[in-house]
């Protein structure tokens, strides 16, 4: 017990105080299949993180994990149109590719009004079902 106490005190502080947070992503209740998110510090002051959501689910963790506090939620994503448009350079000339456009409204990225609170311990599930009105 006695060469338990001094092990248990080198672990107080460890890591940087980043926690895992994940949820879902729909848009007009559809999951979003490819886009990205990422968590600012609503303050300014920190570090943001982010990663990728894939058929509406994201997890952040690891090196992606957030620090805890209030956040400002940024998501995008792209779609395809269903129309073919030349590549362009540095494609050969008359290379199609499968059109995309982002449809996420500005109101959830450039001009962000999606905020959670990211805590330090207990569940970080955010889930964030976004429209189009």
């Amino acid at each position: 017990m006695g060469l338990l106490l001094p092990l248990l005190g080198t672990c107080v502080g460890c890591g940087d105080g980043r926690v895992k947070v994940q949820g879902s992503v729909t848009f007009d209740g559809q999951p979003v299949e490819e886009g990205t998110i990422a968590f600012e510090p609503a303050d300014g002051k920190g570090t943001s993180a982010g990663g990728t959501i894939k058929d509406g689910k994201y997890t952040l963790s690891g090196e992606s994990a957030v620090q805890p506090g209030k956040k400002i939620v940024r998501i995008n994503a792209v779609r395809k149109t269903g129309q073919k448009v030349e590549a362009g350079p540095p494609s050969p000339p008359g290379t199609m590719v499968e059109q995309v456009e982002r449809y996420i409204p500005a109101k959830y990225n450039r001009q962000s009004t999606l905020t959670c609170e990211v805590t330090a311990s207990g569940s970080n599930q955010h889930d964030f079902p976004l429209t189009s009105q």
